[in-house]
């Protein structure tokens, strides 16, 4: 192996006389030697203590011990530390004991003092394979705490977690003793600490580190603040800048120091600190090492602090949502309700804590948890299926139409345990539906009536001219007036059948122009019309044309010629009355008015007040009548929307 270029230092222990020519002559043969000697096993072991030692040379016969019981105490200490012994060449048993004992290598008296070239080469060897004996298992040690590193920040889900995670796999690596990371307050510019593991011994509480000019400033917590970089002290023993802390420090077995600023865009997030067992711990590449650590510790912040905000801005949308969610958990037996929206328990009349753990099939109809259960549930698991209908059950006992929408929920591992559900309430959607098709088959009957009836009716008035130009009866005119009231009938059953049909694209309508338009279509003869509306509503226009129509022919039909119809606003309600000053309506008729075929008119037909129903529900309104002010009939209709100004 390749002798390193780097300074070897060589303790030798001997007798004065042997040491000062083996050091001299070392020396001569190589700069990268630095070598210091001992009279004694006991110096040496004093020696290796206060020094750095890259290789021990010592001799058999040692001042009041021997090399072999020498080897033993260096092993106790420094299981690893190159060791050559030198004896006598007849000493061939001395030699075997030492190897056996751990000695690295033997050579003979007198190659130590005469063959200086060849111990000088068994020196640099030793060292060598020892160095990259270290070097190999620091790679080993380095790669078990990236990767250690990497799987905590990974799966760490907040700061204090990082925190305490980094802090223990740290103080638990070679030749870490302890490790803490502290928050910087710019406002007092100190340095607090939030985590920390290892050899403490209550160290952070006799200490106060500052990131000022003050001496507690200076040390290298206080300078990596300031500069943003990693900064070391690589001999706690020697260093001024470190004599604030020093006497804890030893105390503690800590011997050398590094402070990591934890930086990701510009923020600083808190610094990292690692004390080591040993000076010059921190090489270039250990501290490159902490310095891609301190940015990866910061970039782990950073996202759980987005993670954080996603989560925030999720829970509020999940919480605020106006469609309906739940998050079910599977269970052995049935799904159920781990969480919901505020919309869901809104729905079914409960808390959001009422429905934590309750069964989601519980709050189904039987139909619809017949579906969940048999296969539903399990082809959302799957993420089998998109879209299905449920019909929700509240608390009391109203149903609710909606579709789900469900996909599986996964936790942190990537496991399936339950599922996201959406519910769409679809209830007005299939009222709509049933309503057009109610408008659907008001229009067949509209169609039977229009052909089926009025077309055989006009050719028996069309035979009846024919017999009456042929024949003088009296019989002609009774059957003529039967086929006028059969005209009307069929035309009065066709408005019912057609306004009684769903409004579904209503338009503003102004009430009093509209009152207007409809009193000059009557023939109102002496009666008055007073209206007291400035109102625009949601309405079908030509249909409610019809309502006021026919509501102003019915007053002058019961009031008389000179009828006042009055047209206003309910007072505190969404609608508005019309009303006249005639005989009015017996309370006992009231509840029949609308009935079809209703009438006290014997040339009237009945379905005036009937088609007024029809286009007034037809809008989602309600009718009722009343007495007015003046004693007469008063038709109130409510519910309806006022247009927005």
């Amino acid at each position: 192996m390749a002798p390193s270029t780097d300074t070897i230092h060589v303790l030798h222990v001997g007798d004065p006389s042997v040491t000062d020519v083996v050091a001299s002559a070392l020396e001569r043969e190589g700069d990268q030697f630095a070598v210091d000697t001992a009279n004694t096993p006991e110096e040496g072991l004093e020696s290796m203590v206060d020094g750095d030692v890259d290789c021990v040379v010592a001799g058999h016969d040692l001042p009041d011990g021997d090399g072999l019981s020498f080897l033993e105490a260096v092993r106790e200490s420094a299981p690893d530390l190159p060791f050559v012994l030198h004896a006598d060449r007849r000493s061939e048993a001395v030699a075997e004991r030492a190897l056996q004992a751990g000695a690295t290598d033997c050579v003979s008296n007198e190659e130590v003092l005469d063959r200086h070239a060849v111990l000088s080469a068994r020196i640099q060897n030793a060292v060598a394979r020892a160095r990259a004996t270290r070097q190999s298992a620091k790679a080993r040690r380095v790669g078990r705490v990236v990767k250690a590193l990497d799987e905590a920040l990974a799966r760490a889900t907040t700061r204090a977690e990082i925190d305490e995670r980094v802090c223990a796999i740290l103080s638990d690596a070679e030749p870490y003793r302890f490790a803490w990371i502290g928050e910087h307050d710019r406002d007092s510019r100190t340095v607090e600490p939030r985590s920390s593991a290892g050899v403490a011994e209550a160290y952070l509480d006799t200490i106060e580190i500052r990131t000022d000019e003050r001496p507690t400033g200076l040390g290298p917590t206080g300078r990596a603040v300031r500069s943003r970089e990693v900064a070391v002290v690589q001999n706690v023993c020697e260093d001024p800048a470190y004599e604030p802390w020093r006497e804890q420090a030893l105390d503690r077995g800590y011997r050398s120091s590094a402070a990591v600023p934890l930086v990701y865009d510009g923020t600083l997030y808190g610094v990292l600190n690692v004390y080591a067992d040993r000076p010059d711990a921190f090489d270039d590449r250990e501290q490159r090492l902490l310095a891609s650590t301190g940015k990866t510790i910061a970039h782990a912040y950073r996202r759980i602090e987005l993670q954080r905000q996603y989560t925030d801005q999720y829970r509020t949308l999940f919480e605020e949502a106006p469609v309906m969610i739940v998050f079910t958990e599977a269970t052995e037996d049935e799904p159920i309700i781990e969480d919901c929206n505020g919309a869901f328990a809104e729905h079914l009349g409960y808390t959001r804590e009422e429905l934590r753990g309750t069964l989601l099939a519980e709050h189904y109809t039987d139909r619809s948890a017949e579906q969940l259960l048999e296969g539903g549930y399990d082809r959302a698991l799957a993420g089998e299926f998109v879209r299905e209908q449920r019909t929700l059950v509240a608390r009391d006992g109203t149903e609710t139409l909606t579709v789900l929408q469900a996909a599986p929920r996964r936790d942190r591992d990537g496991n399936v345990v339950g599922t996201h559900a959406l519910f769409l309430d679809i209830t007005d959607e299939a009222q709509i539906r049933k309503l057009e098709r109610q408008n659907e088959r008001l229009e067949e009957f509209a169609t039977v009536l229009s052909h089926d009836l009025r077309n055989p009716l006009n050719v028996a008035q069309g035979r009846l001219e024919l017999v009456a130009e042929t024949c003088d009866s009296e019989h002609i005119a009774h059957v003529r007036n039967a086929h006028d009231r059969m005209a009307a009938l069929i035309e009065d059953l066709l408005t019912l059948a057609r306004e009684g049909a769903a409004v579904t694209d209503p338009g503003v309508v102004d009430l009093a122009a509209l009152a207007q338009e409809c009193w000059s279509n009557v023939d109102t003869a002496e009666a008055t019309l007073d209206v007291d509306t400035d109102r625009s509503i949601l309405a079908d226009e030509s249909r409610l044309k019809r309502v006021f129509e026919n509501l102003v022919r019915n007053s002058i039909e019961h009031g008389g010629p000179d009828v006042t119809v009055r047209i206003g606003d309910l007072p505190g309600a969404d609608g508005f009355y019309v009303a006249d000053d005639g005989p009015g309506i017996p309370e006992a008729d009231r509840e029949t008015v609308f009935d079809a075929g209703h009438s006290t008119n014997e040339d009237g037909t009945g379905f005036g007040l009937s088609i007024v129903q029809g286009i007034v529900e037809g809008h989602g309104w309600d009718i009722r009548v009343t007495e007015s002010d003046d004693g007469g009939a008063r038709f109130e209709i409510t519910g309806v929307e006022c247009a927005s100004e």
